[in-house]
């Protein structure tokens, strides 16, 4: 099979790197780096009003673009590829699940479209995993709608979010609702995050106000749907930081010195760069396939979602890991940019699955 891009999806890509290189980029990491991580809003306003990114996939109706799965996984490339901070990701991902609330939930996605409102996912309860949530978090019924109780682990942005889109379990089911972060009975705890570009907390409810976005007859499905596309999506933006990093090992490989020559040209060097290459292009296309494969619903959808992901933790973990390496004692340091990425690579590769887990999953799915 022959792929590749169209015209308009490259000038997708291109607008936002050149966006992201003006309005991102390198002070907008070394802000993260001497102050921590804050929102700036200017950038997200500017994401979602000028560029239509936080819509890009949604309906015309509700103020997207109705494009593809495919045209995400490249918006998520290139801010993997910048080291970008916010909450891009998690409210997307929330936004797979808000589409399935019908008619109720147009307004919900303007506000989703027009960065008015931040959402993100609550789906893993402590002790659960990625694909095994626990759902421990329970629902009941009141007079005016539904209420919460439980306690959801590994919450990403969850103290930028304006609302959360959670699962858990009515009698006759898990069910997806909708929770405002102001609501009586809501509460974020914020841990240490590895990863410096995005904050991860928990969520606890105790007889919190919900509304149902999706009940128990479709919800199964859904969770299984947005684990494949968070997979992917999260394998996009690894691609991203992978090419980042190897292309920063590079050119610092070519520019730095020893013995008189560049250190590129010492076999050693040449050989880490040539590694972390191949990863990160098979990693590339696996990704790439994954989210057409997304497009398409093809039956191998799940498999191919885990296959991208495994190869991309693992690409951008070493390439990561060798840019450290080849810049040597200044790779190290707190000031470069080297151990940002390198975190992400830890981190992201842990989210909605380890490469292990993908692994595991892969020969389930094939019956090996």
């Amino acid at each position: 099979m022959q792929f590749s891009f169209s015209r308009e999806q490259e000038d997708l890509r291109s607008s936002l790197r050149d966006f992201l290189s003006r309005r991102s980029g390198s002070e907008a990491r070394n802000r993260v780096l001497k102050s921590g991580y804050a929102l700036d809003r200017g950038l997200w306003d500017s994401m979602a009003q000028q560029l239509g990114l936080l819509g890009l996939a949604l309906p015309e109706s509700v103020g997207g673009s109705e494009a593809g799965f495919l045209e995400t996984s490249i918006v998520l490339e290139e801010l993997g590829r910048d080291a970008y901070a916010g909450p891009y990701f998690s409210t997307v991902a929330a936004s797979w699940v808000l589409q399935h609330a019908g008619e109720d939930g147009a307004t919900t996605l303007e506000q989703l479209a027009s960065g008015s409102r931040i959402f993100t996912l609550a789906i893993a309860d402590e002790g659960g995993t990625w694909a095994r949530p626990g759902h421990r978090t329970t629902a009941f019924e009141v007079a005016d709608g539904h209420r919460l109780a439980g306690l959801k682990v590994n919450v990403t942005d969850a103290d930028t979010a304006d609302e959360f889109v959670v699962v858990a379990d009515l009698p006759d089911g898990p069910a997806w609702f909708r929770v405002a972060a102001d609501a009586p009975g809501v509460s974020v705890v914020m841990g240490e995050s590895l990863d410096l570009t995005r904050p991860i907390g928990q969520l606890v409810l105790q007889d919190a106000p919900a509304i149902l976005v999706v009940g128990p007859a479709a919800a199964g499905e859904i969770l299984a749907d947005v684990n494949d596309k968070a997979a992917v999506a999260l394998s996009a933006e690894m691609v991203g930081g992978a090419d980042a990093a190897l292309r920063q090992a590079v050119a610092w490989s070519l520019e730095r010195t020893q013995f008189g020559r560049p250190i590129g040209s010492f076999q050693a060097i040449k050989h880490m760069s040539a590694d972390a290459l191949v990863e990160v292009e098979t990693a590339r296309v696996l990704t790439q396939y994954a989210a057409w494969a997304i497009d398409e619903r093809t039956p191998d959808r799940s498999v191919v979602a885990s296959m991208a992901k495994q190869a991309a933790s693992d690409a951008f973990s070493l390439a990561a890991g060798n840019n450290i390496q080849i810049h040597g004692g200044i790779g190290f340091t707190w000031e470069h940019s080297a151990h940002l990425y390198f975190r992400k690579a830890k981190a992201t590769s842990a989210l909605f699955g380890t490469a292990p887990q993908h692994r595991d999953r892969i020969a389930d799915l094939l019956a090996v």
